[in-house]
């Protein structure tokens, strides 16, 4: 079966081999500490990497829309959206989900889908029905969640690691963000510069989303450098009394003197990029520079670290754990 993701990454490695192409390099962006970090592998089995989604409301138990918890390993989210499209008869478009999750995981997390109560039973490969409920709405990104990781770290040094350091993090949006090699970038640009011709709505969702996660990774950035990205500085735009960072797009930047110079200067120095965004209709919005994992817990058993945290939808659990150690992911 053909799935959005699969399409993606042909048009990705596709595009990637045409000449003359600007790189824009997604490589690893600055740590915010100067502590020595302990070396370690993530996901060298699909098991030691777990999410589970927690809604960020009760559902309404009637409605049009079916939700259903999911648990499946080894599998992107937009194929089990294909999967749960092909066993109701409905549009993938029609299956609404929160986040995407890791395709190499054990990952529990939502979706909804706008067929009749009762529902069917459901026998959707490789896919495990957890629960069932019923909600007034489609499922979308807006609606925010708790995301809860169990992540075993392999061939750890255990005396150099300080968990301290994952307490309070820079928000940086993670590698997957970019694509395989970080070519993501690379590739929407060149959509952007043929003109943007039609392409699949995911493929379009993710050239966007790498474009504007590029920015505000290098503002970011700037501001570890800088050693101020979890201080309040002049000008600085604030959510919950912390410091954010521009999602790009039109409209006028909402931070004034130097938190603004650090904005544009930036921004200026990816000029194609972030005048790509306002091009393409996207309006100003703004991240938080700063993210705080909840209800961390962390155990070392020999050269195995194994640690528990969460995470608000959106913030990365690898930008968590690279403040503490050196990773190195084992993905396929």
């Amino acid at each position: 079966m053909t799935t959005p993701n699969q399409t993606a990454e042909e048009k990705l490695a596709s595009d990637d081999s045409a000449d003359g192409a600007t790189v824009y390099a997604c490589g690893d962006f600055p740590i915010a500490t100067e502590r020595p970090r302990s070396p370690g592998y993530i996901r060298r089995e699909i098991t030691d990497f777990r999410v589970k989604e927690e809604l960020g409301f009760e559902p309404t138990d009637d409605g049009e829309h079916l939700l259903l918890r999911v648990r499946r390993s080894n599998l992107t989210t937009p194929e089990v959206q294909y999967r749960l499209a092909h066993e109701f008869s409905i549009e993938p478009r029609d299956v609404g989900y929160i986040g995407l999750k890791d395709k190499r995981s054990v990952a529990t997390q939502w979706f909804s889908l706008p067929v009749p109560s009762p529902s069917r039973p459901t026998n959707v490969p490789e896919v495990e029905i957890l629960e069932q409920r019923r909600h007034q709405r489609k499922l979308r990104p807006s609606d925010g969640c708790q995301n809860w990781f169990e992540i075993l770290i392999r061939d750890v040094n255990p005396e150099t690691i300080d968990f301290s350091q994952m307490q309070f993090v820079p928000n940086y949006f993670g590698q997957q963000r970019f694509g395989r090699d970080g070519r993501n970038v690379t590739s929407a640009m060149r959509w952007i510069e043929k003109g943007k011709p039609r392409i699949a709505p995911f493929l379009k969702s993710i050239y966007l989303s790498s474009l504007r996660s590029y920015v505000f990774n290098l503002v970011l950035a700037s501001r570890v450098n800088r050693g101020d990205w979890c201080e309040v500085i002049d000008g600085d735009a604030l959510l919950d009394g912390l410091p954010t960072g521009p999602l790009w797009g039109r409209g006028r930047l909402l931070t004034s003197g130097l938190a603004q110079q650090i904005e544009q200067d930036t921004a200026n120095s990816v000029g194609p990029v972030s005048e790509a965004l306002e091009w393409v209709g996207l309006k100003q919005a703004r991240r938080s520079l700063v993210v705080a994992p909840t209800d961390m817990d962390c155990e070392i058993n020999g050269d195995v670290a194994a640690v528990r945290f969460a995470l608000p939808s959106g913030s990365f659990a690898t930008s968590v754990l690279h403040e503490c150690f050196d990773l190195q992911d084992q993905r396929n």
